[in-house]
């Protein structure tokens, strides 16, 4: 049962943690002297929730409490305060019915067992879960077939590589066919053919199965290609959550990057009608101008034929003009160090 059409729904979650440094045992006294205590509020009252057949983005630099709010979700860390909602059950209260809800990967965490092989870690994870018998087996060969990893299903998990034991972890996660994975940099350490082969899958049990999946990850660009939604988190703080697209929008300057073969004149830009802005960069050979325009369509074309003018009385050879696309990436920038980011440019 979902609540409100949400599978998961994460309700102003806050998280502190505390790490004591502590000298060594006075041999007088027999007592250890607290020396520094550090507190990391690693998650500040985050609010957000995700639907049925929806693929979340969850990102923000490292530290900022991505991973804390993964546990959370999974049950493996308790909230100072909050509640979490998984299939309309609580998690501290749930916890055992909300892990056979549940798939998780966490980037560098020791999920399988390495003396045993790849089937026998799922024959073992899915026992847990109450997968057994013929369901099981079959289960268990399909997903290590998608993986890539049928060759070595009965190779000790020792002997493979680190690749090959995150495609592992991601097979130990779907087991159970749970209708939530969590997805903590489920790409990392992947060649570009398993890489792809885990968005398919995450897109498929999505789009075909009704599955949602949070999707943690330092790649901008798996990130624009597969999440609905984003949210940036930076220093336990949620600071913004918006469908991908919108997103993208909000942040949608109109600028062109114009290439000459010299400077334009000192100021002879700037006071055009429907220019926001200008800066020049003099490289070694030319010069980039980059104009940042107005958003009316009208008012742009206008100031777009104003500066060719412009630059033409003044002698100006135009080498280039690119359209600066805004990504995923810059807006990420923006929003956790306020840099303005440097969209990359397609030629037009």
């Amino acid at each position: 049962m979902t609540t409100n059409g949400y599978i998961v729904d994460v309700r102003g979650v806050d998280k502190l943690f505390r790490t004591h440094h502590i000298l060594q045992r006075d041999e007088d006294t027999g007592q250890r002297r607290l020396y520094h205590v550090k507190t990391v509020h690693a998650a500040q009252k985050i609010s957000f929730a995700i639907r049925p057949g929806e693929i979340f983005g969850l990102l923000g630099p490292n530290g900022a409490g991505k991973t804390t709010t993964v546990k959370m979700i999974s049950g493996l860390v308790r909230p100072d305060s909050g509640q979490v909602l998984v299939d309309g059950l609580h998690v501290e209260k749930k916890r055992l019915k909300v892990l056979r809800k549940i798939g998780v990967v966490l980037e560098g965490v020791r999920t399988c067992i390495w003396p045993l092989t790849p089937l026998e870690n799922l024959a073992y994870f899915g026992n847990l879960k109450d997968v057994r018998g013929k369901v099981l087996r079959e289960r268990s060969r399909e997903l290590l077939e998608f993986i890539g990893l049928k060759d070595k299903m009965n190779i000790q998990v020792r002997r493979l590589s680190r690749g090959e034991k995150q495609k592992l972890a991601i097979c130990i996660a779907l087991i159970a066919d749970p209708p939530v994975v969590l997805l903590d940099e489920p790409t990392t350490g992947l060649d570009v053919q398993s890489s792809r082969a885990i968005k398919d899958k995450i897109i498929e049990m999505t789009r075909t199965q009704g599955k949602c999946a949070l999707v943690t990850t330092h790649d901008m660009h798996v990130a624009q290609e597969l999440c609905d939604r984003i949210g940036i988190i930076d220093k336990g703080q949620l600071i913004t959550c918006r469908p991908t697209e919108e997103l993208l929008d909000v942040f949608s300057d109109q600028v062109y990057a114009l290439r000459l073969d010299a400077l334009p004149a000192e100021g002879s830009l700037e006071g055009l009608p429907g220019i926001v802005s200008v800066t020049v960069q003099q490289q070694e050979n030319d010069c980039v101008c980059c104009v940042t325009l107005e958003a009316d369509v009208e008012q742009r074309s206008n100031a777009l034929y104003s500066v060719m003018d412009a630059l033409k009385a003044q002698g100006r050879t135009l080498r280039s003009i690119t359209h600066q696309q805004q990504t995923l990436e810059s807006v990420f920038l923006r929003l956790t160090t306020g840099s303005m980011g440097v969209p990359p440019a397609s030629e037009v």
